[in-house]
């Protein structure tokens, strides 16, 4: 992490929690965490293509969609691809403190 300024996130919430903005609000405790007393560069996750909520609540935090790693992950018998996003600390800075 310290190395290359840069880390993964992930997280996962329990199904009757889902729908109330719990996810975006610790997700966005965590991006000022890593961008500001971290002093993170470049933060990056990895979703499972079929996961939509994941994949706007990364879009709703200026999280930018880089690409698609096909058969990445094994999890039982299925094989799935990997839809990598990616969030740069400048863009973070500009998102929650536009320039005015």
């Amino acid at each position: 992490m310290h190395a290359n300024r840069r880390c993964e996130i992930g997280y996962i919430l329990g199904r009757p929690h889902w729908g109330r903005g719990y996810m975006r609000e610790a997700t966005r405790a965590l991006l000022d965490y890593a961008f500001g007393t971290l002093q993170l560069s470049r933060l990056e996750a990895d979703i499972h293509p079929d996961n939509i909520t994941s994949e706007r609540l990364l879009q709703g935090l200026h999280f930018q969609r880089e690409g698609r790693l096909r058969a990445r992950w094994i999890v039982g018998d299925e094989v799935s691809d990997s839809v990598i996003y990616g969030l740069l600390r400048r863009d973070w800075g500009a998102a929650v403190h536009p320039a005015q």
